[in-house]
């Protein structure tokens, strides 16, 4: 960086004197070529040195923004550990708003996890570490009985909305992995590519309308990764056509997760709060999702339609290979369908078991992961789902025919 400030430096004093002795490509000056070419040796001279400056004042910035929001969470623990000022403490009016802001200055971190440089996971614990610790000595447990069971019930209350999401989103979380173990999104694949048939074209509206319904049942973050997996497998090498759909796909993913009670992170918190419905929610959030949905894929589908029929004539011209040919699907097995099938029937036996019987949905949750763990953990569906030919099966587990015994 020094050097690069000095030579600017230098090139500010040579354009001076420059100046100083005539015009350029007067016989007092030096030649036109020559001349050019020192400015330009400048002008790329001064780029580093404003390039230099800037970085510094973008990592004054990100450095300023850390100290600053790790001082204010340090502040508000060390009032809440020493109990001075009480009044901020005491006061009903200043302590939520103390928390509120608290609350905004890691939510800012969080946002600007990247540029500031500051893992999300850590902000949060030390945020809500603080807020718990800034609402409990409001209580003054220490002082009465009335203190600590206020206290203890909020902690209670607290803990279980956490733990009823927490225990609700990894059993979710697992039954996806265990379909995902098994390859049995393999059968989706085969069944985009034969529809397809090595077509481009149709593959837009093929992957958000299933990214759209998917998302619904299994968590819209789960919903993109496959989808995406699914594009890169029938696109190959077009980079552009690839971009274009996979925005298409996070598009269909948000919207399907939204008239879902077990879509998203979000509705899944309401719903296990009780403040929505499963009715309700489909039949008041369906429409509106598919109109986010469909406009937009209507407008990047007319688009690219020209662009990808002339894509494929030209690699039909030049006899390049269709991408999703027979010999490039996965196969497709019964256990792969089997899995597959098993796995949405458990998560949508959740909703349902929560408007029959009123089971919490974590307790179905729970359920839908240990049956499918259950089921592929014996040792027939192992064999069934990853044994091609009866003959290598040395236990047994299959007949000839290739069924379970």
């Amino acid at each position: 960086m020094a050097r690069a400030e000095s030579r600017a430096a230098q090139c500010d004093m040579a354009s001076v004197e420059s100046e100083a002795r005539g015009p350029v490509g007067s016989p007092a000056g030096l030649p036109l070529d020559l001349a050019e070419q020192g400015a330009r040796t400048c002008a790329d001279a001064k780029k580093p040195a404003q390039m230099s400056r800037l970085h510094k004042a973008c990592f004054a910035a990100r450095r300023g923004l850390k100290v600053l929001g790790s001082a204010f969470m340090a502040f508000v623990f060390l009032v809440s550990l020493f109990g001075w000022p009480g009044s901020w403490i005491d006061d009903e009016y200043l302590r939520p708003t103390l928390m509120s802001m608290l609350f905004l200055v890691g939510l800012v971190l969080v946002v600007l996890e990247d540029h500031v440089g500051v893992n999300k996971a850590a902000v949060m614990l030390i945020v809500s570490a603080s807020m718990w610790t800034f609402l409990a000595v409001g209580y003054h447990p220490h002082a009465s009985r009335e203190g600590h069971d206020a206290l203890e019930h909020e902690l209670n209350h607290g803990l279980q909305e956490v733990g009823a999401i927490i225990l609700f989103l990894l059993p979710a979380m697992g039954v996806v992995e265990s379909i995902d173990h098994f390859d049995g999104f393999a059968v989706v694949t085969h069944m985009i590519a034969k529809a397809t048939k090595g077509r481009k074209e149709p593959l837009m509206p093929i992957l958000c309308v299933l990214c759209f319904f998917m998302s619904a049942v299994i968590d819209n973050l789960t919903a993109t990764i496959v989808c995406l997996k699914l594009l890169s497998h029938a696109v190959g090498e077009d980079r552009h056509l690839r971009h274009t759909i996979g925005g298409l796909v996070v598009i269909a993913a948000n919207a399907g997760g939204a008239w879902s009670p077990v879509g998203d992170v979000t509705t899944t918190m309401l719903w296990l709060a009780n403040k929505i419905s499963v009715g309700s929610t489909i039949a008041w959030l369906i429409l509106p999702s598919l109109v986010v949905c469909v406009f937009p894929l209507l407008g990047l589908w007319c688009q690219a339609r020209h662009e990808v029929r002339l894509s494929e004539a030209a690699a039909a011209a030049e006899g390049e290979a269709s991408v999703g040919e027979a010999h490039d699907l996965p196969e497709v097995t019964r256990g792969k369908v089997a899995v597959l099938v098993m796995g949405v029937i458990c998560i949508l036996m959740v909703p349902v078991l929560k408007m029959v019987t009123g089971l919490p949905p974590y307790l179905g949750m729970l359920l839908a992961l240990g049956i499918v763990w259950l089921v592929t953990d014996t040792v027939c569906f192992h064999h069934f789902a990853r044994i091609a030919h009866p003959e290598d099966d040395p236990e047994g587990c299959v007949d000839a025919d290739g069924t379970p015994k």
